[in-house]
């Protein structure tokens, strides 16, 4: 059921009437008004201030557009978490480039022609130096893999979200 806010109304009989086609009559605002109530057992709607919200249940007289503060709400929550995995997604992908490009950057370090010459002079140099290496290489295999895996999740995070949207 659309959920409302009242806003000038102090009575269930002006909210009814804001929410019903204009031109209805008397007596189908007060089953409007008595609807109303009826969805509301806890609230006194003789009493409204600006501010409360109030369910509206499906009324046959009701304005074409009853508006429903909760599905607005939601369809901005939604929206909201879908540009945070989007950005999600995109700093993943960046940090991985960077971890990429900082370990081409030591590779190339440890590739140059001076480190390699103290490496053949020094057997424990060399044995580190290819540990290095192959550390580098692990590490950038796991970098790949972590980052696809948080891709794969995000996505499965949109399409949880898409059909959690389907069901209000």
């Amino acid at each position: 059921m659309p959920i409302v806010v009242v806003e000038q109304e102090n009575t269930v009989a002006a909210l009814a009437a804001r929410l019903v086609k204009a031109g209805t009559s008397k007596a189908a605002q007060e089953r409007a008004a008595q609807a109303i109530r009826e969805a509301n057992p806890g609230l006194d709607l003789d009493h409204l201030r600006p501010g409360m919200v109030v369910v509206v249940p499906p009324l046959v007289e009701a304005c074409d557009e009853v508006p429903d503060v909760v599905e607005g709400a939601l369809a901005a929550f939604f929206e909201q978490i879908s540009r945070e995995l989007d950005a999600l997604i995109q700093t993943a992908r960046s940090a991985l480039e960077a971890d990429k490009a900082e370990r081409q950057a030591t590779a190339e370090v440890l590739a140059a022609e001076k480190v390699q010459a103290a490496a053949q002079n020094d057997p424990m140099l060399r044995n580190n130096l290819e540990q290095v290496r192959q550390t580098l290489a692990d590490d950038g295999q796991i970098a790949v893999e972590i980052t696809e895996s948080l891709i794969t999740g995000t996505e499965q995070w949109f399409t949880d979200l898409d059909d959690l949207s389907t069901l209000w």
